[in-house]
């Protein structure tokens, strides 16, 4: 099992190196074909040909990039038609836009798309299903088009790819009678069946004249941005707008399957490629540049602002009622705002070192700064680039040392900015930054080391392409400059390539010393179901704790992190790719925001994704830091002891419960835990009786099961009479006597009526006698929930099954008896992924639960 589980790992580490290095791969195939086919041309000719495009050709290629994100917004007004939701097309327009215009930018693929429809559309209301036919919806409208388009042109209009490409195999006529086919089929199921069922699963298919709206909007949106291309190129009586989307085709498909974000470069290539008989390097450049400004860069920036705005809209009512919390939001979001900011000032820098400097400035600084630290301050200003990288994802996690570091790096940057080559404007951009950064201090609040921060794939390949295209730049910048070994040697003011060469390897070097040392570390702490020695510890810090739910650690199914100093642990499990954490942390709570953002860091170590389960109000802030989304699942009851009496009015129905049971022989009694492992064949009996009572198999994780490992830890409360043992349950103290609470609870199928609440009085009553503060009767599940008009889809749906579900789980029935000692309610939620995932969390959790294998586990 070891082997096959190391075996297991192994493979998913390469998946994980494959799918790193596979964009990144593809991204520098793509750019060293482009630098052999710009191969004569200066960077000066590419900023001239940008610069010769007419402003006439400009204004009509922005309006038909209008068209065609208005054309975008007509794929989700159909799809809502299709689901019978019909939404007011300005909304519906609104979230088209803010979708189609990110993740087409951020690699033309629809998961990002996908993710901002869900989080967009549950705001009106719509159902996961709903939403999840809306996103297939838009997907299959775009190859509808696209299907149609090129079939027709591949059909009727072939490209000769053997001129291109002499060994490749199949006509391009052939692809597009394929292609025309699949659509004839698709339109056959919609006039035919409006519903095809595939391996259990129906997929509704629209009906005609939806599908055939579909293929009007989709044909529209693919001819729009391909005779953008065709009106920027320059006027050629050989070449037709037919022969621009016939390559705009193949290259559009290309750099889909390419995976690289927006298919950056790799589109580029293969239209320079395909362009190249009929047009100079230069021109198709600076069309190809203007056309990506045009189409995915300006609507990407609107689009973000729109997400903005709608965020700050959405929440309009919440800012009214809390004043300046607007401001106070703003600053909640800081270190996301100086992580973007720093990671630009990187590239910046990095790019500035790979260009050439200005000859006027460089003729100025050589009369005040001396050659050597001319020299030293290139060198260096690249080096800070790269680190300006790494710190972003520092700052993005609040790190304090990323804190620190990104100032000195700054300042430093700013300095080398100016003796490099006196660029003024670059320096004052870093030390602007600098200046900004320097009073945010309190938002980098943890004590965390930045060489065992975890970077999320995307950030990865991010580092990767900027580095690339560093590289890419500098050698494209000095390709006249002969290279040799004395290159390397050479010192002078204008003697900049060998400044570059020297810069680069000292980038390089700085990454392998950080990545050498990363790799030296500790990949993460490890994991392991928890010895006597880590459940002793736990039992020191849960003995200080003033509540009880740390106890469950003792159950010995979960896993325990624990932090650096010992104070404190957590507890979680694993489902699938979700790590679930089961309540807050335990022990000392400055120790606590540190041991989440760990938790955190080690389930993205492991690919996986950080879920909280049954967490409190106290950690929020810190929740919402790391990106989660927050779910109320219902409230927890705890009963204030000292105004807890059988006396009066008020303890009327619990006299009579105790009276009934005790006069039918029954009595309490308190069993100390050493007493325990002797009781344990009798309560076996009760235990099992109940489970066949009950549901017939024992829950896992977010509360204890029967084993006489885990109730020899604890006091048990019993009733019996002379004879039997008839319900007993476990007790969980807190320290100095704050909390008293029970996790266990089983009664026999002899129990008299009303014997859990007379075991319930009874303890309260021992609690109070005893000086304990207050007692805990654990969470009523869906409690609390808001039903009103604008409450969120889940708060309707719970407050729903709570009021009516009965027939599934008496929720009403239970938080009616809790309610009964007059309790204290506080709110408990889940803190989990935003969009699909939040989906697969609540999957993970359901599984882990119940403990049913999960058949899905290795998909998601």
């Amino acid at each position: 099992m070891k082997e096959n589980g190391s075996t297991q790992e192994k493979a998913l580490k390469v998946k994980r190196l494959v799918s790193y290095l596979l964009p990144a791969i593809i991204f520098s195939v793509a750019l060293w074909t482009l630098d052999k086919q710009m191969e004569q041309l200066g960077l000066s000719y590419i900023l001239k040909s940008i610069a010769s495009v007419p402003l006439s050709q400009i204004g009509i290629a922005i309006l038909l990039t209008f068209l065609s994100y208005a054309a975008l917004t007509g794929y989700d007004y159909l799809a809502s038609r299709h689901i019978n939701r019909t939404l007011p097309y300005k909304q519906v327009a609104r979230i088209s836009f803010i979708s189609t215009s990110i993740s087409y930018t951020a690699g033309f693929n629809f998961l990002t798309g996908g993710s901002l429809r869900y989080r967009l559309y549950s705001g009106y209301g719509l159902s996961l299903a709903q939403i999840w036919e809306i996103i297939v919806f838009c997907i299959s409208t775009f190859w509808i088009g696209f299907f149609f388009i090129t079939g027709l042109l591949f059909t009727f209009y072939p490209l000769k790819l053997s001129e291109y490409a002499p060994e490749f195999p199949v006509p391009l006529n052939l692809a597009g009678i394929l292609l025309l086919l699949l659509l004839a089929a698709y339109f056959y199921l919609s006039f035919k069946k409006h519903e095809l069922e595939l391996k259990g699963y129906k997929i509704r298919i629209p009906e005609p004249k939806i599908a055939l709206m579909q293929l009007g909007l989709s044909s529209g949106d693919y001819l729009l941005p391909g005779s953008i291309i065709y009106l920027l190129l320059p006027a050629n009586p050989q070449i037709t707008l037919l022969h621009v989307l016939v390559f705009f085709a193949l290259a559009q498909l290309i750099g889909l399957i390419s995976t690289v974000p927006g298919g950056l470069v790799v589109f580029e290539t293969i239209m320079l490629f395909l362009l190249d008989p009929y047009f100079g390097t230069v021109d198709i450049i600076g069309a190809l540049v203007v056309f990506r400004l045009i189409y995915y860069f300006v609507p990407f920036l609107l689009g973000f602002l729109t997400l903005i705005f709608h965020e700050f809209e959405s929440k309009k009512e919440f800012l009214k009622k809390a004043g300046k919390v607007t401001y106070s939001s703003l600053l909640e979001i800081t270190p996301q705002v100086f992580s973007i900011l720093i990671f630009l000032g990187g590239i910046s820098l990095l790019f500035s070192g790979a260009l050439p400097s200005d000859p006027r400035s460089l003729d100025k600084i050589v009369y005040f700064v001396p050659l050597p630290l001319i020299e030293a301050s290139r060198m260096f200003g690249s080096i800070i680039g790269v680190l300006l990288l790494l710190l972003a994802n520092g700052l993005w996690k609040r790190i304090d040392g990323a804190y620190v570091l990104s100032l000195i790096v700054l300042f430093l940057g700013g300095i080398f900015a100016l003796l490099k080559d006196f660029d003024v404007h670059e320096a004052a951009v870093l030390l602007t930054m600098f200046i900004l950064l320097l009073p945010s201090r309190k938002h980098f609040y943890r004590k965390s080391s930045l060489l065992h921060q975890s970077f999320s794939r995307e950030n990865i390949i991010a580092i990767i392409l900027v580095l690339v295209s560093f590289v890419w730049l500098g050698f494209f910048s000095y390709r006249n400059v002969e290279y040799s070994n004395e290159l390397w040697w050479q010192f002078g003011v204008n003697s900049q390539a060998s400044s570059f060469l020297r810069a680069l390897v000292g980038v390089f070097f700085i990454l392998l010393v950080l990545g050498t040392t990363k790799m030296l570390s500790p990949f993460s702490k490890d994991i392991h179901l928890p010895g006597n020695e880590e459940l002793e510890l736990a039992k020191e810090i849960v003995r200080g704790s003033q509540e009880t739910w740390g106890n469950l650690a003792f159950t010995g199914d979960k896993y325990l992190l624990f932090d650096d100093r010992k104070k404190a642990f957590l507890m979680y499990g694993i489902s699938g790719k979700s790590w679930i954490a089961m309540g807050d942390p335990v022990g000392e709570r400055d120790q606590i925001k540190e041991l989440i953002w760990d938790f955190y860091e080690m389930s993205k170590l492991h690919q996986g994704r950080a879920v909280f389960y049954e967490v409190s109000e106290k950690y929020i802030p810190v929740y919402l830091d790391l990106g989660l989304t927050l779910v109320k699942i219902g409230e927890e009851a705890k009963v204030p002891l000292e105004s807890f009496t059988l006396e009066g009015s008020a303890g009327k129905d619990f006299r009579y419960t105790v009276r009934n049971v005790e006069k039918k022989g029954y009595r309490f009694e308190i069993i100390p835990s050493e007493e325990v492992p002797a009781l344990i064949p009798e309560l076996k009996k009760v235990s099992d009786a109940w489970l066949e009572i009950k549901t017939g198999k024992e829950m896992r994780f977010s509360v204890g099961f029967f084993g006489e490992k885990y109730l020899s830890n604890f006091p048990l409360a019993l009733v019996r009479n002379d004879e039997e043992i008839v319900a007993f349950a476990n007790i969980w103290a807190g320290g100095n006597k704050e909390e008293l609470s029970v996790d266990l609870m089983r009664y026999g199928s002899t129990a008299p009526d009303r014997t859990m609440e007379y075991l319930f009085i009874k303890l309260m009553l021992w609690g109070k006698e005893n000086g304990y503060g207050r007692f805990s009767l654990g969470m009523a599940p869906l409690s609390g929930l808001e039903k009103r008009q604008f409450a969120p889809l889940w708060h309707k749906v719970g407050s729903l099954i709570f009021a009516n579900g009965d027939y599934i789980y008496n929720y009403k029935g239970l938080r009616d008896f809790k309610e009964k000692f007059n309790p204290v309610w506080s709110p408990k939620y889940i803190a989990l992924p935003t969009g699909f995932k939040k989906s697969l969390a609540l999957k993970d959790i359901a599984t882990l639960i119940s403990g049913v294998k999960d058949p899905f586990k290795d998909f998601f």
